[in-house]
């Protein structure tokens, strides 16, 4: 995750988008170590489905890697869960109980909501489909960071900007010609949707997301 003097709003980036390097961050881990992450799984969705036309689109550019459909989804928060976090950036291991408590009070009124997606646009590291919600994940987001063990990074609490993740940049070849296409075609086009359900999840650092994610809970809206 690129966390180095982001953004709190999507305009910002969108308005150096040609004068910005791409920055692909692969995290640096080590064997066994998992992520833990508040999440809205969209792999199932009718999102999913529209998604794969625009994906096809972007693969054709050689400085970005498409996210996969079965790996879409929104992230609410992110946790360190690892053997070896409390030994890095002043981390702490934080097991799926206690966020699985916190996350049953969080949500405990928070009733189904509607999310569309109305512009394409781009972080330093990704490009994503930026989401009109009401407010409603930040909100989520905001009470989970309030919690007295919970870690925060920079895209978290007020420069916390709900995106879905579209693409990952690889490099910076021809990414002049993927700005062309953004800028002709911001309307992502894929549907609004309802959220139904929020879900905690872990998945392996050192695997693909789709291949290693395993929910460990889903809480109905």
């Amino acid at each position: 995750m690129h966390d180095d003097g982001m953004a709190s709003h999507p305009d910002e980036y969108w308005e150096i988008r040609r004068e910005l390097t791409p920055s692909p961050n692969p995290p640096v881990v080590a064997d066994g170590d998992q992520r833990l992450a508040v999440l809205i799984d969209l792999s199932e969705s009718r999102v999913a489905s529209r998604y794969r036309r625009l994906r096809d689109r972007l693969s054709e550019f050689r400085c970005l890697k498409p996210t996969p459909t079965d790996e879409l989804h929104l992230t609410v928060k992110l946790f360190d869960h690892t053997p070896t976090a409390a030994t890095r950036g002043g981390s702490s291991s934080v097991s799926p109980t206690r966020i699985a408590d916190a996350v049953t009070g969080i949500v405990e009124d928070c009733g189904p909501f509607r999310i569309d997606f109305p512009r394409l646009n781009l972080f330093p590291d990704t490009v994503y489909a930026e989401v009109d919600d009401g407010g409603r994940l930040a909100d989520l987001n905001r009470a989970l960071c309030e919690l007295p063990w919970t870690t925060t990074s920079d895209r978290d609490a007020r420069q916390f900007i709900p995106h879905l993740t579209l693409g990952y940049f690889t490099g910076d070849e021809g990414y002049d010609r993927l700005i062309d296409f953004l800028e002709a075609h911001r309307d992502p086009e894929l549907p609004p949707m309802t959220v139904a359900g929020i879900s905690i999840v872990a998945y392996d650092l050192t695997s693909n997301w789709g291949s290693a994610a395993t929910t460990l809970r889903t809480y109905p809206l």
